[in-house]
Protein backbone atom coordinates (compact mmCIF):
# COMPACT_ATOMS: atom_id res chain seq x y z
CA UNK A 1 0.00 0.00 0.00
CA UNK A 2 1.62 3.34 -0.86
CA UNK A 3 2.61 5.77 1.56
CA UNK A 4 0.21 8.54 1.98
CA UNK A 5 1.74 12.25 1.45
CA UNK A 6 2.46 14.30 4.33
CA UNK A 7 2.74 17.58 4.01
CA UNK A 8 6.04 19.29 5.55
CA UNK A 9 4.74 20.49 8.65
CA UNK A 10 3.52 24.69 9.25
CA UNK A 11 5.28 26.12 12.07
CA UNK A 12 2.58 28.81 12.45
CA UNK A 13 -0.71 29.57 10.55
CA UNK A 14 -3.22 31.84 9.87
CA UNK A 15 -7.27 31.87 11.50
CA UNK A 16 -8.54 35.08 9.94
CA UNK A 17 -8.17 38.66 10.66
CA UNK A 18 -5.82 39.17 13.61
CA UNK A 19 -5.95 35.43 14.51
CA UNK A 20 -2.56 33.41 13.90
CA UNK A 21 -1.74 30.05 15.83
CA UNK A 22 1.74 28.94 16.38
CA UNK A 23 2.56 25.34 16.30
CA UNK A 24 5.76 25.01 17.81
CA UNK A 25 7.03 22.28 20.04
CA UNK A 26 7.92 22.78 24.16
CA UNK A 27 11.63 22.12 22.59
CA UNK A 28 11.58 25.17 20.01
CA UNK A 29 9.92 26.89 22.44
CA UNK A 30 12.76 26.48 24.69
CA UNK A 31 15.32 27.40 22.03
CA UNK A 32 13.71 30.04 21.10
CA UNK A 33 13.06 31.85 24.65
CA UNK A 34 17.02 30.79 25.18
CA UNK A 35 18.04 32.91 21.74
CA UNK A 36 16.20 35.85 22.29
CA UNK A 37 17.37 35.96 26.32
CA UNK A 38 21.21 36.28 24.52
CA UNK A 39 20.32 38.36 22.12
CA UNK A 40 18.83 40.74 25.10
CA UNK A 41 22.22 40.13 27.17
CA UNK A 42 24.06 41.12 23.62
CA UNK A 43 22.04 45.06 22.95
CA UNK A 44 22.06 45.86 26.70
CA UNK A 45 25.61 44.85 27.81
CA UNK A 46 27.71 44.69 24.47
CA UNK A 47 29.32 48.01 23.81
CA UNK A 48 27.99 49.47 20.83
CA UNK A 49 31.07 49.16 18.64
CA UNK A 50 30.82 45.16 18.89
CA UNK A 51 30.76 43.57 15.36
CA UNK A 52 27.85 41.45 16.58
CA UNK A 53 25.31 44.59 16.30
CA UNK A 54 26.47 45.86 12.98
CA UNK A 55 23.39 45.01 11.29
CA UNK A 56 20.97 45.40 14.23
CA UNK A 57 22.11 48.82 14.47
CA UNK A 58 23.52 49.55 10.61
CA UNK A 59 25.26 52.58 9.85
CA UNK A 60 23.13 54.99 8.31
CA UNK A 61 26.05 57.21 6.71
CA UNK A 62 28.44 55.02 4.98
CA UNK A 63 30.96 57.89 3.73
CA UNK A 64 30.51 60.64 6.43
CA UNK A 65 31.58 58.90 9.52
CA UNK A 66 30.55 62.39 11.69
CA UNK A 67 27.15 62.18 10.27
CA UNK A 68 26.81 58.38 10.77
CA UNK A 69 27.95 58.99 15.06
CA UNK A 70 25.45 61.27 15.31
CA UNK A 71 22.79 59.72 13.63
CA UNK A 72 23.56 56.56 15.87
CA UNK A 73 23.71 59.06 19.56
CA UNK A 74 19.98 59.90 18.08
CA UNK A 75 18.37 56.79 16.90
CA UNK A 76 20.42 53.83 19.09
CA UNK A 77 18.49 54.81 22.11
CA UNK A 78 15.02 54.21 20.16
CA UNK A 79 16.04 51.31 17.90
CA UNK A 80 17.20 49.39 21.33
CA UNK A 81 13.52 50.59 23.04
CA UNK A 82 11.96 48.82 19.91
CA UNK A 83 14.19 45.76 20.26
CA UNK A 84 13.42 45.04 23.86
CA UNK A 85 10.06 46.04 23.49
CA UNK A 86 9.47 43.68 20.84
CA UNK A 87 11.35 40.69 22.96
CA UNK A 88 8.91 41.70 25.96
CA UNK A 89 6.34 40.70 24.21
CA UNK A 90 7.83 38.10 22.83
CA UNK A 91 8.16 36.09 26.12
CA UNK A 92 4.55 35.75 26.28
CA UNK A 93 4.33 34.93 23.64
CA UNK A 94 6.06 31.71 23.85
CA UNK A 95 3.73 30.41 26.65
CA UNK A 96 0.87 30.85 24.08
CA UNK A 97 -0.72 29.06 20.65
CA UNK A 98 -2.92 31.34 19.47
CA UNK A 99 -1.70 35.07 18.92
CA UNK A 100 -2.86 38.66 17.32
CA UNK A 101 -1.08 39.84 14.44
CA UNK A 102 1.03 42.64 16.61
CA UNK A 103 2.21 39.38 18.50
CA UNK A 104 2.99 37.82 15.62
CA UNK A 105 4.50 40.76 14.26
CA UNK A 106 6.84 40.90 17.30
CA UNK A 107 7.91 37.54 17.11
CA UNK A 108 8.70 37.93 13.71
CA UNK A 109 10.79 41.25 14.68
CA UNK A 110 12.52 38.99 17.64
CA UNK A 111 13.08 35.96 15.05
CA UNK A 112 14.77 38.47 12.35
CA UNK A 113 16.74 40.19 14.79
CA UNK A 114 18.23 36.90 16.38
CA UNK A 115 18.84 35.13 12.46
CA UNK A 116 20.61 38.94 11.88
CA UNK A 117 23.32 38.34 14.58
CA UNK A 118 24.13 34.85 14.08
CA UNK A 119 24.28 35.18 10.61
CA UNK A 120 26.99 38.29 11.14
CA UNK A 121 28.65 36.22 13.67
CA UNK A 122 28.51 32.97 10.77
CA UNK A 123 29.46 35.56 7.69
CA UNK A 124 26.62 34.65 6.18
CA UNK A 125 26.43 35.45 2.32
CA UNK A 126 24.05 35.16 -0.46
CA UNK A 127 25.82 31.54 -1.42
CA UNK A 128 25.55 30.07 2.11
CA UNK A 129 23.89 26.96 2.20
CA UNK A 130 23.70 25.14 5.20
CA UNK A 131 23.18 21.35 3.42
CA UNK A 132 26.47 22.31 2.53
CA UNK A 133 28.54 22.30 5.84
CA UNK A 134 30.58 19.60 7.04
CA UNK A 135 28.65 18.18 10.48
CA UNK A 136 32.49 18.25 11.70
CA UNK A 137 32.59 21.84 11.29
CA UNK A 138 33.07 23.67 14.74
CA UNK A 139 29.84 25.96 14.23
CA UNK A 140 27.25 23.60 12.34
CA UNK A 141 25.15 23.64 14.70
CA UNK A 142 25.04 27.27 15.01
CA UNK A 143 24.74 27.11 11.02
CA UNK A 144 21.45 24.61 11.78
CA UNK A 145 20.08 27.47 13.51
CA UNK A 146 20.85 29.82 11.62
CA UNK A 147 18.75 27.55 8.53
CA UNK A 148 15.89 27.16 11.37
CA UNK A 149 15.42 30.16 11.90
CA UNK A 150 15.66 31.40 8.39
CA UNK A 151 12.53 28.82 8.54
CA UNK A 152 10.64 29.62 10.79
CA UNK A 153 10.79 33.65 9.47
CA UNK A 154 9.45 32.22 6.56
CA UNK A 155 6.52 31.12 7.40
CA UNK A 156 5.75 33.92 10.10
CA UNK A 157 5.82 36.31 7.16
CA UNK A 158 3.91 34.15 5.39
CA UNK A 159 1.67 33.43 7.53
CA UNK A 160 0.91 37.43 8.21
CA UNK A 161 0.61 37.89 4.78
CA UNK A 162 -1.96 35.74 4.50
CA UNK A 163 -3.70 37.37 7.41
CA UNK A 164 -3.85 40.76 5.65
CA UNK A 165 -5.12 39.13 2.58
Amino acid sequence: MPRRFRAPRRPVKSLGPDCFRLMIDDDERALVARLFDQLRGLVTEAPATDPRLRRLFPTAYHDDPERDVEYQRLMRDELLASRLASLAEVELVLTREFLTGDQLASFMRSLNAVRLVLGTLLDVGEDTDPSELDQEDPLFVEHQVYAWLSWMLEHVVGALRQGLA
